[in-house]
């Protein structure tokens, strides 16, 4: 075990049992000194998610992480591929958000209105991820308007590309602000 995570622990233990930092390092200290462990986390697969150009919830990355786990074969262990093999199949599906969920999509966005190739973008790797899709739909919306029945173009930028695919449109017609989430999603 790393010692930043046995010092993790200790915080979390120490301020929800309010008592003593130091004394529950010493007993972690003995305890994983002879014990080994690789950890992977929920940000491990919201990190692999940034690579492939997809927005996630950190519950969904928890629910994902908790499936590698699972189904990995212990003599195989588990590696970076499996995280992306589970996440190939994963669509986060704009529809069944509430507005309080696009805050915690995690995500770096890119705002266009279709056929113009300049794009504005919402968030920045790797410390502005998120809170963007509240920001980029605010975006979109205010564009949408300027431009009646002209699409805006809502994609998440995948970390190491400038490729950006739709996710979703937003267009302003006579009757109405239509938000619509495209079929493919931010995948590569």
């Amino acid at each position: 075990m790393y010692d930043y995570m046995i010092e993790e622990m200790a915080d979390a233990i120490a301020i929800e049992l309010h008592i003593d930092n130091n004394d529950v390092l010493r007993v972690l200290h003995r305890y994983w000194q002879d014990k080994i462990a690789h950890v992977w986390r929920a940000d491990h697969i919201v990190q692999c998610a940034f690579n492939m150009g997809k927005p996630i919830l950190m519950e969904h990355a928890i629910g994902l992480l908790d499936e590698v786990f699972q189904f990995h074969d212990s003599d195989e262990g588990i590696r970076w591929n499996m995280m992306e093999d589970v996440l190939r199949d994963y669509r986060l599906d704009f529809n069944r958000l509430s507005v309080e969920q696009h805050d915690e999509v995690r995500g770096v966005f890119k705002v266009w209105r279709q056929g113009n190739i300049i794009a504005h973008q919402i968030g920045l790797f790797p410390d502005e991820t998120i809170g963007n899709l509240t920001k980029a739909i605010a975006l979109a919306k205010t564009l949408a308007m300027e431009t009646p029945d002209v699409p805006i173009m809502l994609g998440c930028e995948a970390w190491h590309t400038h490729a950006v695919e739709p996710w979703l449109t937003v267009t302003q017609t006579d009757e109405a602000l239509l938000i619509e989430q495209k079929e493919s999603t931010c995948t590569p």
